[in-house]
């Protein structure tokens, strides 16, 4: 038996320094889209292959627009795409394998590929690294080509504090017996290399529960939030990040936040389902996904992700179906928009029905190209007739109008759409003041952009005081976000932009309050709640 179970005192409670993490590292080359089901990953590779063939051609013909070669409404330039990628597809027989495409007799294009319901990209996992960001260290640990990360994930959720290391000990020595020698050497790496603490009784839980009150919703940055309901804490898209492994400002990490009873995700950006984060989440948690069932013909493959990673409980909800609790549920909420490539992946918002009051996770979503919403479908009027008023809406304000082609699925899309505007997530100003008219609202809070110094600043669809002219940008030709509050004003609902850590708490007039929690749930707070100074602090280091 290792010695390193007498080196760790036995009741304490262990966790991984909001500076440590792990990440699970694929034994192979994983495909464009991993986790991506419905169809084979070969003709998902062949799919992509041919769209980054032709990458550099598209390239050339949208700088020919841009150049003033080329008239922005050419009314030949789908049709000259589709016979290039008719040309390239047909010259490689590897392609042609997966993919029919070419111009019909009746000057039609065919382009085909073959789904299946039953396949599934997956990631099989040979090793993980441990990352230690203050002494820049990376630390790998092979798997010896045994399936090891369920195991991994399920001993790597027990280092969030709440869990002593005689429980971890006993999860450790009765894993399989392939599976022992690798979790003790993570445990014994983790120490080796200071990325573990203990203490004898921890004290976040309480702390979070001082400060945020029954039916509070708080917002952690970007589309992650918490609900207190009662005496438990429900995470949605929780995105969080490991201090200083994106920027130099301490951040919500692992064993910061109290243990969820529940997580909802939303859709498939990797903003909102974060493999990072789900990795070191408890894996007795159920985690609520959107489900097969509202399938078009491509889903996203969350029980193969989430299994991988060691969670048992992976619970799907279609539209309309619910998650219920102690005087309520969590209402799973058609989602639109914001789909390139049209594909209608499953997913969800979520509405919040406790005792009375209501809150609506809105995410994302936003009309389609074609115009569907949750506005034209009555979706949310519905909500309204069978719940009550949404005192609270939480929404992206983005307005992103982008060419398919750059769009992460592009390849899974109709080649001669490639160079139209993909349903990017463009929400208007008007169409918000409806949708909070429609929920009868008295709060609208523009979340999903950031909100947060910790998180990095170089996506498109990330803003951040810190640097107004990257910004503006980005933003230059939107309309301005603070122009909404003028079009609220009429329907008696109040305009808030999301800064981390705001908490938004009913009143009893039935209003929506923001709060501030000040210093006392940030993250070096938290940390310094029951360890103190950070040990580089203390030596006069990074602070």
């Amino acid at each position: 038996m290792s010695r390193i179970w007498d080196s760790l005192p036995r009741q304490h409670y262990l966790s991984l320094a909001p500076w440590c993490w792990v990440q699970l590292e694929s034994g192979e080359a994983p495909g464009p889209f991993p986790f991506v089901a419905g169809i084979a990953p070969e003709v998902v590779a062949g799919l992509h292959e041919a769209h980054s063939l032709l990458s550099s051609s598209i390239d050339t013909a949208i700088s020919d627009v841009f150049s003033k070669r080329a008239p922005l409404d050419d009314p030949d330039r789908q049709r000259r795409l589709e016979d290039a990628y008719a040309e390239l597809v047909n010259s490689r027989p590897y392609l042609k394998q997966h993919i029919r495409c070419g111009r019909k007799p009746d000057g039609t294009f065919q382009w085909e590929f073959p789904t299946d319901p039953t396949k599934s990209a997956t990631v099989t996992n040979g090793g993980l690294r441990i990352f230690h960001s203050v002494k820049r260290q990376a630390i790998p640990i092979g798997f010896d080509q045994r399936p090891l990360g369920p195991v991994v994930g399920k001993v790597l959720g027990m280092l969030d504090g709440t869990h002593q290391t005689d429980a971890i000990k006993t999860v450790v020595m009765t894993a399989p017996r392939e599976a022992q020698p690798v979790l003790t050497r993570l445990i014994d790496s983790l120490h080796q290399y200071e990325c573990l603490l203990s203490v004898a009784t921890p004290s976040v839980r309480q702390r979070w529960f001082d400060v945020v009150q029954d039916r509070d919703m708080v917002h952690l940055g970007h589309a992650a939030l918490l609900y207190r309901q009662q005496n438990n804490a429900l995470l949605f898209d929780p995105w969080l990040l490991p201090w200083f492994a994106e920027s130099s400002i301490p951040s919500l990490w692992g064993s910061l936040l109290p243990k969820p009873a529940a997580v909802f995700l939303t859709h498939d950006h990797d903003d909102h389902v974060d493999p990072r984060t789900l990795l070191h989440l408890p894996k007795e948690t159920p985690i609520v996904v959107p489900s097969r069932r509202n399938r078009k013909k491509l889903h996203y493959d969350y029980l193969g992700l989430l299994r991988e990673m060691g969670f048992g409980r992976v619970i799907e909800l279609a539209h309309g179906e619910r998650w219920d609790f102690d005087g309520g549920a969590v209402i799973s909420v058609p989602f639109y928009g914001e789909d390139p490539c049209d594909l209608e992946m499953p997913r969800n918002c979520y509405l919040i029905h406790d005792r009375g009051q209501n809150v609506l996770v809105h995410a994302d979503s936003g009309p389609t190209n074609s115009g569907r919403s949750a506005l034209k479908d009555h979706v949310i009027q519905q909500l309204v007739e069978q719940y009550g008023p949404i005192a609270l809406v939480l929404a992206s304000q983005q307005q992103l109008l982008e060419l398919r082609s750059y769009a992460a699925h592009a390849s899974l899309s109709h080649p001669g759409k490639w160079l139209d505007v993909g349903e990017n997530g463009y929400l208007t100003n008007a169409y918000l003041a409806e949708l909070c008219a429609a929920a009868q609202a008295k709060l609208f809070v523009s979340y999903a952009t950031g909100g947060a110094d910790w998180y990095p600043d170089h996506l498109s669809f990330m803003f951040s005081q810190r640097n107004p002219a990257r910004t503006a940008l980005l933003t230059a030709h939107w309309e301005p976000p603070e122009t909404l509050q003028p079009l609220l004003a009429p329907h008696d609902c109040g305009y808030h932009g999301a800064r981390a850590l705001d908490i938004y708490r009913t009143t009893a007039a039935g209003g929506v309050d923001v709060v501030s929690t000040g210093e006392s749930l940030t993250p070096l707070a938290l940390h310094r709640l029951d360890h103190g100074d950070p040990p580089f602090m203390k030596s006069g280091g990074r602070s």
